[in-house]
């Protein structure tokens, strides 16, 4: 499985010839391009630096498919196909699983969104804003740094929680965690998992 790493949360997965998109952003616009030819974008939850109902349309526009929740459906101007909790999506043969988890708590207490992860072809899971799930594992995790109430400790227990032994981290470009300063409190902990820091851009094997 091959990853590269853009804004914020947007992971482009290539396995098996398939590729799809996870959570593209406004602030992606400018790679639309450079994405090459997609599968498939998928979407967490309707938050702008996850979703960007113009950049949406041009995906639309291009014939590319599109999920996402129920929520995040109603905000895009051509109709999406809206996955629900535990429903298993084949994409050109390839299997990803939606999973619904909490958003993470805003600073007013609320958590303000519908949040569905995705587990693709059962080894990578993408938990958009949320931290906390259960009954699941995964042998890698996109995992979120910070967010209103997203801690360092929340980020090592999502890991630990999905028995992940690799850790490719997102979520921090917005407020500007430094992803090393988590390597080097997980390092602490003798941790048993690798993680993989990539850069706006980068790519990885896993």
């Amino acid at each position: 499985m091959r990853v590269t790493r853009y804004f914020q949360s947007c992971l482009l997965i290539e396995e098996g010839g398939v590729r799809i998109l996870i959570d593209p952003s406004g602030q992606d616009a400018g790679n639309f391009d450079k994405f090459g030819k997609l599968d498939a974008v998928l979407y967490t939850h309707e938050h702008m630096d996850h979703f960007d109902p113009e950049l949406d349309e041009k995906f639309a526009r291009a014939g590319v498919r599109r999920y996402a929740n129920a929520s995040t459906a109603k905000q895009m101007k051509t109709p999406p196909t809206v996955v629900k909790d535990g429903q298993e999506l084949e994409i050109n043969g390839l299997k990803v699983m939606a999973k619904e988890l909490p958003h993470c708590l805003m600073v007013t207490g609320e958590t303000s969104a519908q949040n569905t992860g995705y587990l693709v072809a059962g080894r990578l899971f993408h938990s958009g804003d949320g931290t906390q799930i259960s009954g699941l594992s995964a042998e890698a995790v996109a995992v979120p740094l910070t967010g209103p109430d997203i801690s360092l400790k929340d980020a090592y227990d999502l890991i630990r929680s999905l028995a992940a032994k690799i850790a490719v981290p997102v979520h921090y470009d917005f407020i500007g965690t430094k992803p090393e300063v988590f390597q080097r409190f997980s390092q602490r902990a003798q941790p048993t998992f690798e993680l993989k820091i990539l850069r706006r851009g980068e790519t990885a094997d896993l």
